[in-house]
């Protein structure tokens, strides 16, 4: 992929993060040295439970490629073709992305703790509006022995833009002109639960369970699909410094298929986008020796998924999808630096492909240059976390 953009944009953003930084951090050490005051006038004082917490999390970074375009469609996109198709004004962007999160913890079951939550996202692109978006999650974790515990939560996406595509039966109206290039986007209801069990004293496993409703608009509908995930994943710590991580998680998405009142998935002549992917991922975290007594870290986390189209059409008839199998690769790496107990400052690099084949041979040539991709995204994490 090529390098497009630069903006100094990107700096002053970072420049505000750093000031932010400061800011929190003499705010965080007065509030500590009022406490170092108060503990000589009242050392036998109790210490007042927590029960309340309240994060804020500022991601700003640069993405060199927001909508995971091939590189056909990038010479297209600087070549100004597809009159319609575009709806970006650059294929790179500098991203703002805000997170809060409320929690609220009490022992209700017993003496196990129940930690209520909620919060939300918002992802705001500089330089293409169109591919802002939000989600809001709620969430109950519960302990409910002295090993056990789970997590459920609900999540919502109201609007998430992917692209713009033809809308065949546009086509079949207005033929190959701009105005069949309509918005692809979805809305998205997820309904997760993982239970935990911690094995040793150093290992932990988890079962993980997620339905995943997507909704597309009125142009693609035949993309509805029903997701159903099941998944485990080991954590273990190595030594007190190092730690591991591994999962599998298996996914079913069941396309709709049809568009068309009285159609079905078999009579329909839409495309079917019914996929199984098999998804492994393993981790490591470092803590890293202290630098200026300040605690650091060092994360990488790779993951490697396959999805496998099932789609019973022919190759000429649904050529996106018949024979087709998709190989992702994702790399994750962070550095991570504790500037107090509740403020931590982390720089990441994310990267991501995907190369797509099918066992259709005509086609292969044609699923590549519309599916393969690579994609990169640096910044920073920002992270304060109050409690009372």
């Amino acid at each position: 992929m090529r390098n497009i953009y630069y903006s100094r944009k990107f700096y002053t953003i970072v420049l505000y993060i750093f000031i932010f930084s400061f800011i929190g951090y003499a705010a965080s050490a007065g509030d500590y040295t009022a406490s170092l005051n108060a503990g000589k006038t009242s050392k036998s004082s109790k210490t007042k439970v927590k029960n309340w917490s309240v994060g804020l999390s500022i991601r700003p970074f640069y993405d060199n490629n927001i909508l995971r375009y091939s590189d056909k469609y990038i010479d297209r996109f600087l070549n100004r073709e597809d009159e319609g198709r575009f709806q970006i004004n650059r294929l790179d962007d500098l991203v703002m992305d805000y997170t809060l999160d409320v929690s609220y913890s009490k022992n209700i079951i017993k003496k196990h703790k129940s930690i209520f939550s909620a919060s939300v996202d918002y992802t705001s692109y500089s330089y293409n509006p169109v591919k802002s978006w939000a989600s809001f999650e709620f969430a109950l974790r519960q302990a409910v022995a002295k090993n056990t515990s789970f997590r459920v939560s609900y999540s919502h996406i109201p609007k998430y833009y992917i692209n713009h595509f033809r809308d065949d039966d546009w086509i079949a109206i207005y033929g190959y002109t701009p105005i069949t290039f309509q918005p692809y986007d979805y809305a998205k209801n997820d309904l997760s639960f993982w239970v935990q069990q911690n094995l040793f004293s150093s290992t932990r496993a988890r079962l993980y369970f997620s339905y995943m409703q997507y909704r597309l608009n009125d142009h693609f509908i035949e993309y509805d699909s029903d997701n159903f995930l099941f998944g485990i994943g080991v954590f273990h710590s190595l030594t007190k410094k190092i730690k591991v991580n591994a999962s599998y998680r298996y996914v079913r998405s069941n396309a709709k298929g049809y568009d068309e009142a009285g159609e079905t998935l078999e009579t329909s002549d839409d495309v079917d986008a019914t996929y199984d992917e098999h998804v492994f991922s393993a981790g490591i975290d470092y803590q890293l020796p202290k630098i200026f007594k300040l605690k650091t870290s060092l994360g990488l986390n790779a993951q490697y998924s396959r999805r496998l189209y099932t789609t019973n059409h022919f190759g000429e008839n649904d050529p996106l999808h018949a024979g087709r199998y998709d190989d992702y690769f994702r790399v994750n790496a962070d550095y991570s630096v504790d500037i107090l107990s509740n403020i931590s400052i982390t720089a990441f690099l994310n990267w991501n492909t995907r190369d797509c084949q099918t066992s259709f041979p005509p086609n292969e040539e044609y699923v590549s240059d519309e599916k393969d991709y690579s994609q990169y995204q640096v910044g920073l994490t920002f992270n304060y976390i109050f409690k009372f």
